[in-house]
């Protein structure tokens, strides 16, 4: 593996699909899920490969890759960032990561 680059494994990865987090923020706390969807990819049991803390490629988990980290939870992808919670997160919790304010999401 490249020096630098970092491989690591989630049970849930989110690419957000949006520049507006308001606009997901606000879909996301609805009652009301239609259109949800559009703004956010989920793939679970995804391997996410940074350099230097950019995202730089991701893929789904087919097997035992070496040198890579589990940390289980959610990955959160968003303008070529990750972010890391431990715990696996619905779209209406993921919205708030943004927030800075929940005390359990990290940048990777």
């Amino acid at each position: 593996m490249e020096e630098g680059l970092r491989r690591i494994a989630a049970s849930k990865v989110y690419i957000l699909n949006t520049n507006n987090l308001r606009d997901f923020t606000e879909k996301a706390f609805s009652s009301n899920e239609e259109g949800i969807s559009t703004l956010y990819t989920v793939h679970t049991n995804h391997v996410v490969e940074l350099y230097e803390h950019r995202v730089v490629n991701h893929y789904p988990l087919e097997g035992e890759l070496p040198m890579t980290e589990w940390l289980g939870g959610t990955i959160i992808i968003h303008h070529g960032e990750a972010f890391h919670s431990r715990l696996v997160l619905s779209p209406a919790e993921l919205s708030t990561y943004n927030s800075g304010s929940n005390g359990y999401i990290e940048r990777l």
